[in-house]
């Protein structure tokens, strides 16, 4: 181990997440989990089935079936307001410190940087975001009882279903692999939007 950082073991260990075998995992199949295990316990309610998940694994990202064999998989995938909005949630990205802020609000004030620039709309830019990372994984198929779930990193917990007819007329005459819908999980892990 260089000094630039610590071990996959050690980021794995100190997670405290572990997948079904015990093993520790990585950040990226912490949050997959994260997400899986929320996304599973709110959609049973809403759909009025009894997914468990049995498999954590990738293309799709979770596998689940339910008591009479019936599977149910679906893809994972995050969004954000701005690019590298992820890093800087994740601390590898200070562009939303305090000291960014204000270095953003010195040049607003020097008349060097426009003051909306970092403003975020559901309608607009956070729309537009969205849709970038769907249209990443429509190019891909998946196999059949697979949804695409986009977790909504925004600490805004955008209300979805104000944009959702918007999202379905973009994606109207795109194929899409994903026959159990494409749905968002919010920011708070607390509700679920079906978009298509």
């Amino acid at each position: 181990m260089g000094q630039t950082g610590t071990s996959a073991a050690h980021r794995k260990q100190k997670l405290g997440y572990q997948n079904m075998e015990g093993i520790p995992l990585n950040e990226k199949e912490a949050i997959e989990k994260a997400t899986a295990d929320a996304f599973i316990s709110l959609y049973n309610p809403e759909s009025g089935a009894s997914f468990s998940i049995v498999e954590y694994s990738d293309a799709p990202d979770i596998r689940c079936k339910d008591s009479k064999g019936n599977t149910f998989n679906f893809e994972i995938t995050l969004t954000e307001d701005r690019p590298q909005d992820i890093q800087a949630a994740l601390g590898r990205s200070d562009h939303r410190s305090l000291e960014a802020l204000k270095r953003h609000l010195s040049d607003v004030k020097a008349g060097k940087a426009d003051p909306l620039k970092d403003v975020s709309c559901l309608q607009g830019n956070v729309s537009q975001m969205i849709m970038s990372r769907i249209q990443r994984k429509l190019k891909k198929d998946y196999g059949s009882n697979v949804a695409l779930v986009v977790r909504d990193s925004s600490p805004l917990d955008w209300n979805w279903d104000l944009v959702a007819n918007q999202i379905k007329n973009m994606l109207n005459p795109v194929r899409n692999p994903f026959d159990k819908g494409i749905w968002v999980i919010s920011y708070s892990l607390d509700k679920i939007f079906r978009l298509l």
